[in-house]
């Protein structure tokens, strides 16, 4: 409802002023109001138009959200998020057993969704970088990407054991166990 009159987003498009906004390096031309929509109650409409130098399909993007409160350019920023956020679940349920993770506790969960945003960004990491080597160098795909981590983590361990081998197996087996499984405990200690 706008003005007392029911009507499409792309209608009240046609009737607003809009005003210049610059948002990460892109000029929006940008409307904004708390408005009621039936069955959602008050939202924050944003009809947003980013200036473009090409044909760009569709400039013009309607955006509607309870955070009513938000500024306008983090609402803008957020949607421009949306593709990154939505591949990353559907890597993570697929590739990466989010989809197949059944946990009994808060704690054991939160363990999961840490080590699995981990391994995400470490495989998500640009070829060039010096910090996974030639991890990436071949990999095309997440899951192929995670498969050379992998091959490689176990190597590096394997050749970590090795050069370790005046060290029992217990020790070795304790101070891996005390990386990754005490390590978020003492991270909760600390703050």
């Amino acid at each position: 409802t706008y003005a007392g009159e029911e009507i499409s987003v792309d209608a009240l498009a046609e009737r607003i002023d809009t005003v210049e906004r610059n948002v990460e390096d892109e000029t929006y031309h940008i409307w904004t109001k708390k408005l009621p929509v039936s069955q959602l109650g008050d939202v924050k409409l944003v009809i947003a138009e980013k200036e473009t130098d090409e044909d760009e399909e569709n400039p013009v993007k309607y955006l509607a959200t309870n955070k009513i409160d938000a500024p306008t350019e983090h609402v803008i920023r957020s949607y421009g998020m949306r593709w990154r956020i939505e591949t990353f679940f559907e890597d993570s349920k697929q590739d990466l057993g989010l989809g197949d993770c059944e946990m009994q506790t808060d704690e054991g969960a939160s363990r999961h969704w840490h080590l699995l945003m981990a391994a995400y960004s470490l495989v998500r990491l640009d070829p060039d970088s010096r910090a996974l080597g030639t991890v990436r160098s071949k990999a095309s795909s997440l899951r192929a990407n995670l498969e050379h981590s992998l091959k490689e983590a176990v190597y590096n361990l394997l050749s970590w054991v090795r050069d370790n081998d005046d060290r029992g197996v217990d020790d070795l087996m304790k101070e891996i166990d005390h990386l990754f499984v005490h390590s978020t405990a003492d991270a909760n200690v600390q703050s």
